[in-house]
């Protein structure tokens, strides 16, 4: 578990101290194993000693102690941490919550290289850290923003195509990565709503089997153990009462919420992508992670029944698919753990990804210039849209309001398993 994570959920335990009930759902919240965002240079170093986050290295021996802790008769267990690499210059081209602090025209990919992905490939192949099995989420967004922006008016997505930054960079984190034994490499691939229709869907096959083969000599596209889906994202891991038939995604039937895509939760994605990936030259041992931090969404509006109009029944209740600021009416989903399907041993595990309270951007509309970590308002985080909470900070910072909906709302409900949590998910997740 991430100290740093335990120390926000702390924060907001003194916030709820007259309120039993949310009292026991922070308590839960506690022992949440979350991954640790790297999304700047300075996240490597960190701030610990002068009272600031944790740094890398820090938080792996944080996850050594608590390895050591769990040992059986004194032998270490296979025990998982977490990081999502996440500064690529130029990053998140279609959007502007959180752009980054690197610009390719500044010299951004060179420092990319040597003062971020040179350092942390480092340090996670320190031999004090060959225990552990590290995950890496590898940068959310951007290559996925990239394939489906280009020639549509988003001017900064077509320059890093033309620029090749976002290939070039992640090539050269696969490349550093793939070297390192205990070191676990899922690319980011966006989510159902965004990839989800057959076309946006070939793209992303063709477009990530091109930047995997050329990241090594040897054009291997088993140096990645998979994909990640879902991150940050509110799409439902399952919409229990219909599946993308041509009535449910007409836009002539009782909804346009679909639009044609017959991906309609994540589940159904990932057996899709599974399937193209496998028949387009990738290994059968390739697999995945569904980021299920905010994709409950519990609570009394949760429909119950199958309903004559789609909208009544469908779980994700967003006014539009594509809404993925700090969305209202959100709970968080699974819970973390390992091989969670029986039926689909290609999941490897239920994660949160992003830590659930982390904002996605700031509502603040006057917030236009960009901060010292390149993040600033977007309107899909403002009051034109219906679905984003007010009140938000920028994207990472510590949203109390929106942890507490996320709670309240958990679907399963987080009654009754505050302590069931890190037996399950020990061994795999932190």
């Amino acid at each position: 578990m991430d100290p740093d994570y335990q120390a926000k959920v702390a924060m907001s335990a003194q916030m709820v101290r007259s309120s039993a009930s949310d009292t026991a759902l922070v308590a839960a919240a506690a022992k949440f194993p979350t991954a640790v965002w790297l999304d700047r240079i300075a996240a490597i170093d960190g701030a610990k000693a002068t009272g600031g986050a944790m740094g890398l290295v820090d938080h792996l021996n944080a996850a050594l102690t608590q390895q050591k802790a769990a040992a059986v008769g004194g032998v270490l267990q296979p025990f998982t941490i977490q990081f999502v690499v996440y500064d690529l210059p130029d990053r998140d081209c279609a959007a502007l919550a959180s752009n980054g602090e690197l610009l390719s025209a500044n010299d951004g990919l060179k420092r990319y290289k040597t003062e971020y992905i040179d350092r942390i490939a480092e340090i996670l192949a320190r031999p004090a850290y060959a225990s552990l099995r590290i995950v890496t989420v590898i940068e959310p967004d951007s290559y996925p923003n990239m394939l489906t922006n280009v020639g549509v008016g988003k001017t900064a997505c077509d320059t890093v195509n033309t620029k090749g930054v976002y290939v070039e960079g992640i090539r050269y984190t696969l490349n550093k990565l793939s070297t390192l034994k205990n070191v676990y490499m899922y690319l980011d691939i966006a989510h159902s709503g965004w990839l989800g229709w057959d076309n946006n869907r070939a793209k992303a096959i063709t477009g990530f089997k091109d930047l995997i083969k050329g990241a090594t000599t040897s054009g291997s596209l088993g140096i990645i153990r998979g994909f990640a889906t879902n991150t940050a994202n509110y799409t439902p891991l399952d919409e229990p009462y219909f599946d993308g038939t041509d009535d449910v995604v007409s836009t002539g039937g009782t909804t346009q919420f679909y639009e044609w895509n017959r991906a309609v939760d994540e589940l159904t994605f990932v057996d899709k992508l599974r399937t193209e990936f496998v028949a387009a030259g990738f290994p059968q041992t390739l697999s995945f992670i569904i980021d299920t931090s905010r994709n409950g969404w519990g609570g009394a509006k949760r429909p119950t029944a199958k309903a004559a109009d789609v909208d009544d029944m469908r779980i994700d209740r967003r006014a539009h698919r594509g809404n993925w600021c700090n969305v209202k009416d959100t709970g968080i989903g699974e819970r973390p753990r390992a091989a969670p399907d029986s039926k689909r041993t290609y999941i490897d595990a239920f994660a949160f990804v992003k830590p659930p309270g982390d904002s996605d951007g700031t509502s603040d509309s006057s917030a236009t210039s960009p901060n010292a970590d390149g993040k600033r308002f977007d309107p899909m985080c403002g009051s034109t849209n219906v679905d984003a909470l007010s009140g938000a900070p920028h994207a990472g910072s510590w949203f109390h309001n929106q942890f507490m909906m996320l709670l309240r709302n958990a679907s399963p409900s987080l009654t009754g398993q505050s302590l069931s949590i890190n037996k399950t998910t020990s061994k795999k997740v932190k």
